[in-house]
């Protein structure tokens, strides 16, 4: 039986007893019970239609003072809640900026309508992702569907930003985490200035699935200042998800001299107990079947001697293709011939 290379890196129940299928049968059941567990109730986002900039569902509130145009932007996929929250608890709590402009952002709107708060993967889009869209050629073609429209309609708003915050979370990646491409760039330096989450996953393939909101326009131009970020907060309906996402948005904004230090220690519950370290994702394991058990908690980011086998494809045992190969849980569902996780590695 295989083991993680270095337990200190992993939580303390991150390794099943046995690697056997049924122990990764029994292992997925528990986990598939956890991750559905609806913590955040479902909110009726009607009283935030009207907007206060011209946009449903966006606001923007000015500082006499000049500086940055901070957009905070949640639901973007409509079944990702903690986004959702944070902007409420901005909105109710009256938090302004000291200087610039802060805009909050509710993303896809149609998609969240449609979710029924059960399934954690219900309706993270209508038609089309939203968060696949953002590239000039495809927000100027001819095509049109729910999030396009929205996506247009958003459109001047995030292309005025100095900075974007995107706030997403995951199905089963538990432990909070920046994605960003390799190497140095201006996300990469705000991730580090930003300090939590603790985790950099870096996706040696590069994309980090542009176009993306983040990576939009100028975002993606080493040469202009303006940066957009994400951030994975956390699992779909945990309520630490939210937190991750208000206490993100509290350092973001106090790191750009927008809030106090007062208003920062009420909207930062969240510190990372996690290890500083990145994990640069290499390349996926194919799946055979769509019948996948796997043993790996998804918030361990466990490394495993080559050999050790992290889970099952159908009755074919899944071993780590080198030493110190960490398995990254991301897919929702599991298709023959189709990517089951990602493996990774510690840097």
């Amino acid at each position: 039986m295989g083991a993680p290379m270095d337990a200190h890196t992993a939580a303390p129940d991150s390794r099943p007893a046995s690697d056997s299928r049924e122990t990764a049968v029994a292992a997925m059941a528990r986990l598939d019970a956890a991750r559905v567990e609806p913590q955040l109730a479902w909110r009726d986002l009607s009283p935030y239609a009207a907007g206060n900039c011209g946009i449903p569902y966006a606001f923007s509130f000015a500082a006499a003072a000049p500086g940055p145009h901070a957009v905070i932007v949640g639901l973007t996929h409509g079944n990702e809640l903690c986004g959702r929250e944070a902007i409420v608890a901005l909105l109710q709590r009256g938090v302004r900026p000291l200087r610039g402009r802060l805009s909050l952002v509710f993303g896809n709107i149609a998609a969240h309508a449609a979710t029924n708060n059960v399934d954690p993967y219900a309706r993270r889009f209508v038609a089309q992702d939203f968060n696949r869209v953002w590239s000039q050629a495809i927000l100027d073609s001819a095509e049109d569907n729910v999030e396009l429209a929205r996506a247009r309609l958003l459109r001047p708003l995030i292309e005025s930003a100095d900075v974007l915050l995107d706030l997403h979370s995951t199905p089963y990646e538990a432990c909070p985490f920046f994605p960003l491409r390799p190497g140095k760039s201006k996300a990469r330096t705000l991730a580090e200035r930003l300090g939590h989450p603790h985790t950099i996953l870096a996706f040696e393939q590069g994309s980090v699935h542009s176009p993306t909101i983040a990576n939009h326009g100028r975002f993606s131009d080493p040469d202009h200042p303006a940066v957009g970020i994400t951030v994975e907060c956390g699992l779909f309906f945990a309520r630490a998800s939210a937190a991750v996402a208000l206490s993100t948005v509290g350092r973001l904004l106090h790191l750009h001299a927008m809030i106090d230090d007062a208003t920062r220690d009420a909207l930062v519950t969240w510190h990372d107990p996690a290890p500083r370290r990145q994990i640069t994702v290499l390349a996926p394991e194919i799946a055979t079947t769509a019948d996948i058990k796997l043993l790996f908690r998804p918030e361990s980011f466990a490394p495993y001697a080559k050999g050790a086998i992290v889970g099952w494809d159908g009755d074919r045992p899944m071993q780590a293709p080198f030493d110190g190969a960490v398995p990254l849980w991301i897919k929702q569902t599991f298709v023959a011939g189709e990517q089951a996780f990602m493996w990774a590695r510690h840097e």
